[in-house]
């Protein structure tokens, strides 16, 4: 199938830099043209003619579209650069990155996570399968059944694992995808980013408890369907986690940069 043509006339005058401008003008035929991950884009040879550049400009703007997430790119006969989708794991190193020199505290991620996570909370209502309303379930058990073998501390560590893990699940059956990445994103900086104040582990263990009991009213206000009951729950929810959490003198730490997951 012939590729839709070009229109090059109006290239923004910024950035300066050739093989950026070319990028950009990529990305405005993407969107005019209405494409979709899995359409491919020109070869290499029919870039270099359509915008007149040596092969290492066009290569570059290609390798800027693969770095951004944007592209893949194959060799070979039935190869060259196709359109993918960004993937949460890149976006969210991103804004990390973007993260690591501010002053992000404890207190401004729950100031977030109080509105994003009722609102999925909310937005599922009468989309969690039944299956799905069965791992929550299995998921809270297994909450409750922490090894014996493991230190306390330990425990406690993977129960918090299996606490976010609920609410990853929300995530992902959440219709709206700015508040399933959002809420997603707070998972990972409370999973791999928070660190708490392990020598009150009896303060712990009263959140854990905690934590359990308001995903099991959960479960139970998805399965009536009950849209009220579960903003209710979710709130209170989402409070008494960052009650808990001050409480144990959680910290964001320093090295956001850093993949964790």
């Amino acid at each position: 199938m012939p590729h839709r043509s070009f229109n090059i006339s109006h290239i923004s005058a910024e950035p300066s830099k050739r093989s950026d401008r070319i990028a950009d003008d990529i990305k405005r035929w993407v969107m005019d043209n209405e494409l979709v991950e899995g359409d491919k884009l020109p070869h290499e040879k029919q870039l270099i003619e359509i915008f007149s550049c040596a092969k290492g400009t066009i290569r570059e703007a290609l390798k800027s579209l693969e770095v951004q997430g944007l592209i893949s790119i194959r060799t070979g006969p039935s190869g060259g650069p196709t359109l993918i989708q960004v993937s949460h794991r890149r976006t969210s190193d991103l804004l990390r990155n973007f993260m690591q020199f501010r002053d992000i505290s404890v207190e401004q991620i729950y100031q977030l996570r109080k509105v994003i996570e009722v609102e999925l909370a909310v937005s599922v209502v009468g989309l969690l399968p039944q299956d799905i309303l069965e791992r929550l379930s299995g998921q809270i058990s297994g909450c409750c059944a922490a090894p014996a073998s493991q230190s306390r501390q330990n425990q406690h560590l993977g129960l918090r694992e299996k606490e976010l893990d609920f609410h990853d699940v929300l995530a992902e059956y959440c219709p709206n995808p700015l508040i399933g990445f959002h809420a997603k994103f707070l998972n990972e900086l409370l999973r791999n980013f928070i660190e708490f104040r392990y020598d009150h582990i009896s303060q712990y263990e009263t959140f854990t408890h905690s934590n359990i009991n308001y995903h099991r009213q959960l479960v139970d206000a998805y399965k009536a369907n009950d849209v009220e009951l579960v903003r209710e729950i979710m709130t209170a929810h989402m409070i008494d986690c960052e009650k808990h959490t001050l409480s144990l003198n959680a910290t964001l730490t320093k090295d956001l940069l850093l993949n964790r997951q």
